[in-house]
């Protein structure tokens, strides 16, 4: 038997059961003395349904990489190679090491491509009904969305709009929310007639957001969660890191992360000036699933047109207040091809 520790983990579910159970000892595989392992048989039971997970597959990724890429379970590279290479020595799998090719099982990829053949559905065929059961009852989607975060309250989060004319005062509090329903057009995340107010958590991105250009005057508000709310304002989370780490549901964390990767590459996709409304309605379609199945305010995802930011969108405006409003002019835009 072969102790591992902690430390050679990142996952913070597994290095936590880890410490719950460890023993002071000495790692086998990063060498480390008197630290809290345990024996890595322990662990077996996770890594046989990880990588039973995954297939063979020529052209693929390495199983250390496309494991360490989507989850950074492990501590190091090395780390990855050592353990997983130990855990394929001991069991009989198609997969006989850490650097053999491979790509997910077909049971994943018929899940998580599901996301691809509704949105040809709801853009081309039923735009307004679709078999929500199969989404839940076989699929578990509306299971996948647990990555969830509070935004606190006092946490400022920004929202800029660009003066029509040179010279205008900045625009009131009031102003600075969505526009009433009846005059509230489409976006990534809402239908039209339907309001959110889209956030983003650093002032410098909502002026790419809304695609400043030089010299341009804008207007950003400063928003907070309203005080005295009833219950916090839970959002689901689409850019934490996730964890993999799980007695028995693996198939599912792992289900969860590529669609929650798919989900949110659509809705970082920049809103074009040449796009059709149609090609917003599976963002807006998944938007609503989650608002109904997981009960929360709104959602956040990272931006795709400022690396330093992150997007939100608040499914209901009147849970946040503006607090105040900054006057800009933009002095400097840079371009790249």
């Amino acid at each position: 038997m072969s102790n591992v520790c902690a430390s050679c983990f990142s996952d913070r579910e597994l290095v936590g059961f880890i410490r719950s159970q460890a023993r002071i000892g000495n790692c086998d595989f990063c060498a480390a003395n008197n630290v809290e392992s345990l024996p890595i048989e322990e662990l077996f039971d996770f890594f046989n349904e990880l990588v039973g997970h995954f297939q063979p597959k020529v052209g693929g990724i390495m199983l250390k990489s496309i494991i360490q890429g989507n989850w950074s379970l492990f501590s190091t590279i090395d780390n990855a190679y050592n353990i997983l290479n130990y855990f394929l020595g001991n069991v009989h799998l198609p997969i006989s090491n850490a650097d053999q090719l491979v790509d997910f099982s077909n049971e994943i990829h018929e899940n998580v491509s599901y996301w691809d053949e509704l949105k040809d559905l709801l853009i081309n065929k039923n735009r307004y009904i679709t078999d929500v059961d199969y989404l839940t009852a076989d699929l578990g989607w509306d299971g996948f969305f647990g990555s969830q975060i509070e935004i606190p309250v006092g946490m400022p989060l920004y929202r800029a709009r660009l003066h029509q004319n040179s010279g205008e005062p900045a625009y009131r509090l009031d102003e600075m929310f969505c526009p009433p329903g009846k005059y509230s057009t489409t976006g990534r995340a809402n239908p039209s007639g339907i309001p959110y107010l889209y956030l983003s958590d650093n002032n410098q991105t909502v002026l790419y957001e809304i695609r400043a250009a030089y010299l341009d005057e804008v207007s950003i508000g400063t928003f907070t969660v309203k005080s005295g709310l009833e219950k916090p304002v839970i959002i689901s989370d689409f850019t934490e890191s996730s964890t993999i780490f799980h007695p028995s549901k693996v198939g599912d964390k792992i289900k969860a992360t590529l669609l929650k990767q798919k989900i949110s590459a659509d809705l970082s996709k920049p809103m074009r000036r040449y796009d059709s409304e149609l090609d917003y309605i599976p963002t807006q379609f998944i938007c609503e699933f989650i608002k109904i199945y997981t009960g929360v305010e709104g959602i956040k995802f990272r931006s795709s047109l400022d690396v330093t930011g992150n997007n939100f969108v608040i499914f209901d405006q009147a849970i946040m207040d503006c607090t105040a409003v900054n006057q800009v002019s933009v002095q400097r835009v840079n371009i790249s091809v």
